[in-house]
């Protein structure tokens, strides 16, 4: 097609804007091959385009900015220094590029690199670091200089020679030695309009003390055809597995979230389960075990009229046990129609229904946390297709909360939680802020995506029974010209819909056609959901209202699933880690896999930065969904365990952080592990962030109850669940220590 050249220039925070027209780069035509080379000598570099059946294309690029051009004179056979990284410093930001042949579309730049110079008047210092790991520097360089280094004039440092720095995480995988198994399921065969596969949501992972020896042990969901798996820890790195309960081997479809705790008869175990992959079931239940003496029962599950999605627990009426909530994540078949969701109050060891949960959309995330402090805690959702939502908590009765939001980045429209429409997928609350209220994180499909291109306009889904056969489909539709027409082509939407082919006799018809045109006179009778929000992003609690805050571009740009808030670094701030990445997608969208597993380093004060993957050690490619934290061998570094779907389970042992105190908490007799408590460090009657105990957050997943208080401060506040505080002092030395709810200090 003869369309026109483009060129987008850089912000500067990894964002682009077209630049094409004001560059004089934007001819029309069919070009190819493109290069980069000073043709002129100015150290700039110019622009040659060749064009299909017509003449190259030269551009004199004629900017009058300062720069410098760096050329490398390498040792032979690598003339070119090809493959060296050159640094250049001393500007307003640091600079790096590396020397670089082929790469470009049957094409090759010249072997040079042209830096900016910011103005004249500085003096810069250019660092080549040579394949061989030898180094050349050159000082006091001056803008508008071309400036050609020699390799045989490079030195070789004790700098130079072991220059990577020793990550935050190391990989120790090979520990438990785990692959998620998933079966091969169409789900497409079942909903062609789908966006993506709906089964391949798992696994989730989870740490919990299953066999009562003080150690927490590791819990991989399963997919289709695969078995829960349960690694014993010794607490101090090494793990064993151990027999899977009767009950959950070999799986018909995927287990979702996975939650335990210990009462006073032993171990609680729920196990959520997926209907996605048998068209002839609509309902699902959370398996429950318990084990006395490490032995599993079998027990009467928790029924759902839809598949389960997350599970969290909480003593929401503050009689001293748990009760569980089960998410509704979707009815087989009839995605997006909204699923039903309960709440099952602890009677004496029986789980009875409490609370229907109708149309809360499909509830892919869910956690327990103490947003106003009161002792009690509230419910927070992530929908997809829907909003983060809160449920109050009045004394055991939930009702609906739809806080006043506030944020840069929000249009006036925006007002309130409940209207910020994304595909929410992880929820989970840590103190970001420090200023001792829970504050709320949700992870979403972030903007790397298709839908980015109608990301100005909310995208819209209509659904409902359009061929009275008793299927549900869901037509995506985007804003064109001033009204809504369907995103997939005729191909695939008469799939779903045949009678769309006799409807519009060619593409061209189709693809004039608005929603309203499509659906005919099914369209009063369609349900619509939006999105209007794809980020990734924090909500920092302000009491009354909650303040929007995307998070770094870094987050965006892949899907988002697992959350962990936790201190990973030790410098008394709460940072977070993402799971990353969604490859099952329809035929018209390529994979989601531009996530490693993200680090994002907390500053205190809401704010986040992101740690590159060679220095947080997390480098991670597959599918990534669940992720737990859990401090396993006690030294007081929070590590990490993320699950990836048919893939290895990766677990990463903390080695670069500054080490805190390891607290685990005695709750009564039914909530040992004092699920709901919040714990602050105190240090000269000031408090640190807040620390809360959960069971069940992030995606599908559950920390460890035992947590890592760090900075500074000899003394532990705790308020326990219901509301009543302790504060106890830090014995003098010591790494680890057990609280009660007296507040005695123990020390193991």
């Amino acid at each position: 097609l003869q369309v026109p050249n483009q060129a987008f220039r850089n912000r500067g925070d990894l964002t682009f804007e077209p630049s094409g027209d004001a560059w004089g780069f934007n001819a029309v035509g069919v070009s190819h091959g493109m290069a980069l080379a000073d043709l002129d000598g100015d150290g700039d570099l110019d622009v040659v385009v060749n064009n299909l059946n017509g003449a190259v294309s030269v551009y004199r690029n004629e900017t009058i900015a300062p720069r410098i051009l760096v050329r490398l004179k390498g040792s032979s056979p690598n003339t070119s220094g090809v493959g060296a990284r050159i640094n250049l410093t001393g500007g307003a930001t640091a600079q790096s590029q590396e020397m670089i042949s082929g790469g470009r579309y049957l094409s090759s730049d010249n072997s040079e690199r042209t830096f900016a110079a910011w103005n004249a008047t500085n003096r810069f210092t250019l660092t080549v670091t040579w394949r061989n790991g030898a180094t050349s520097k050159i000082s006091n360089v001056a803008p508008n200089s071309i400036v050609e280094v020699n390799e045989s004039g490079s030195v070789v440092t004790a700098a130079s020679a072991n220059r990577s720095l020793q990550p935050l995480f190391s990989d120790v995988s090979a520990a438990i030695a785990h692959v998620h198994q998933d079966e091969p399921f169409d789900d497409f065969a079942v909903q062609p309009l789908l966006s993506r596969r709906l089964s391949h949501g798992g696994p989730g992972v989870s740490w919990a003390d299953m066999d009562a020896d003080g150690k927490d042990d590791l819990m991989v969901g399963s997919g289709g055809g695969g078995e829960l798996a349960i690694f014993r820890s010794n607490g101090a790195g090494k793990f064993e597995r151990m027999k899977t309960p009767a009950g959950l081997g070999a799986a018909r479809s995927d287990r979702t979230a996975i939650v335990a705790w210990r009462d006073a008869a032993g171990i609680e175990l729920l196990v959520g389960e997926m209907a996605s992959e048998n068209a002839m079931t609509t309902g699902s239940m959370a398996r429950r075990f318990r084990s006395v003496n490490g032995n599993f029962e079998v027990q009467t599950g928790l029924m759902l009229g839809s598949s389960v999605g997350p599970i969290a627990v909480a003593d929401i009426d503050a009689d001293g046990d748990l009760d569980v909530f089960l998410g509704g994540q979707m009815t087989v078949g009839r995605y997006p129609e909204p699923a039903a969701s309960r709440l099952f109050h602890n009677e004496a060891g029986k789980f009875v229904i409490a609370q229907e949960f109708q149309n809360l959309g499909l509830v892919n995330g869910a956690v327990f946390t103490d947003l106003d402090g009161d002792g009690f805690s509230e419910l927070v959702l992530g929908c997809e297709w829907g909003s983060v939502r809160i449920f109050r908590n009045e004394r055991g009765r939930f009702s609906p909360w739809n806080p006043h939001v506030t944020g840069a980045s929000l249009n006036p429209q925006l007002s309130t939680l409940n209207s910020l429409a994304g595909w929410w997928q992880g929820v989970a609350a840590g103190d970001f802020d420090g200023d001792g209220r829970m504050d709320i994180i949700a992870s979403n499909w972030g903007r790397n995506s298709p839908y980015q291109w109608f990301s100005r306009d909310e995208i819209r889904i209509y659904y409902g029974d359009f061929s009275a056969d008793g299927q549900i489909h869901g037509v995506e539709a985007y804003a064109d010209s001033g009204r809504f027409v369907p995103r997939r082509d005729l191909q695939v939407s008469s799939r779903a819909l045949p009678w769309l082919a006799q409807k519009f006799p060619s593409n061209r018809a189709f693809a004039a056609a608005s929603i309203a045109d499509v659906l005919g006179g099914h369209r009063p009778t369609a349900k619509e959901l939006r999105v209007n929000w794809p980020d990734t992003t924090v909500f920092l609690n302000r009491g009354d209202h909650f303040d929007v805050r995307p998070l770094p571009i870094e987050a965006q740009f892949a899907p988002a699933f697992g959350i962990c808030p936790a201190d990973f670094d030790g410098d008394g701030n709460e940072d977070v880690f993402l799971a990353q990445n969604f490859f099952a997608t329809d035929g018209d969208t390529s994979r989601y896999d531009a996530g490693r597993g993200l680090l994002l380093r907390g500053d205190g004060r809401g704010g986040f930065s992101a740690v590159p993957g060679q220095k947080s050690g997390l480098l991670i490619y597959g599918e990534q969904r669940g992720a737990a934290t859990c401090d396993f061998d006690g030294d007081g570094r929070i590590d990490l365990a993320v699950a990836q779907n048919s893939a290895q389970t990766k677990l990463f042992h903390n080695e670069g952080a500054t080490p805190g105190v390891h607290v685990r908490l005695r709750g009564a007799k039914d909530n040992y592990p004092a699920v709901g408590a919040v714990l602050r460090r105190v240090n000269r009657g000031m408090k640190g962030a807040a620390h809360e105990i959960h069971a069940g957050s992030g995606y599908w997943s559950q920390n460890s109850a035992t947590t890592v208080l760090t900075g500074a401060g000899d003394e532990i506040w705790i308020r326990w669940p219901g509301g009543a505080e302790t504060i106890s002092s830090i014995p003098a030395g010591a790494a680890s220590v057990t609280i009660e709810t007296s507040g005695r200090v123990s020390v193991p």
